[in-house]
């Protein structure tokens, strides 16, 4: 993962295409969920070293702009806090057209996962 000057930390790319848009050719809200939700998943994981978690929430998700067919979506994230047995990251989205150079947040949201057990029972983060 590179680190970027702001503290957030590049965690993936994806590739807009005519299957994440929806009719006003601009990309599914819900497809940018779905990746800044796996993408701070996988984050969270590396981070804490375990694999085991579960969203529980998105907080404060702000859609700030549109993006669109061929644009590169850059996903970011910032570790927020640890508790007992959740963990709370921000995430962001920021759309790059590879071919003017320009770049441009389009969404940013708080993400928390619980860390649970084989059964799916919460446990505690430090005895990880």
């Amino acid at each position: 993962m590179q680190k970027t000057n702001d503290d957030f930390l590049l965690i993936s790319r994806h590739l807009v295409m005519p299957q994440h848009l929806n009719p006003n050719n601009h990309i599914f809200g819900g497809q940018l969920l779905a990746w800044l939700d796996k993408d701070i998943y996988i984050f969270i994981c590396n981070k804490l070293k375990y694999r085991m978690f579960v969203t529980v929430s998105m907080h404060n998700v702000n859609f700030k702009k549109p993006a669109y067919p061929g644009e590169i979506l850059e996903t970011y994230g910032q570790l927020k806090l640890v508790k007992r047995t959740s963990a709370s990251a921000y995430g962001k989205a920021v759309a790059f057209d590879p071919e003017t150079g320009n770049s441009r947040e389009i969404i940013a949201c708080e993400l928390t996962y619980v860390a649970i057990n084989e059964k799916g029972k919460p446990v505690r983060i430090e005895n990880i």
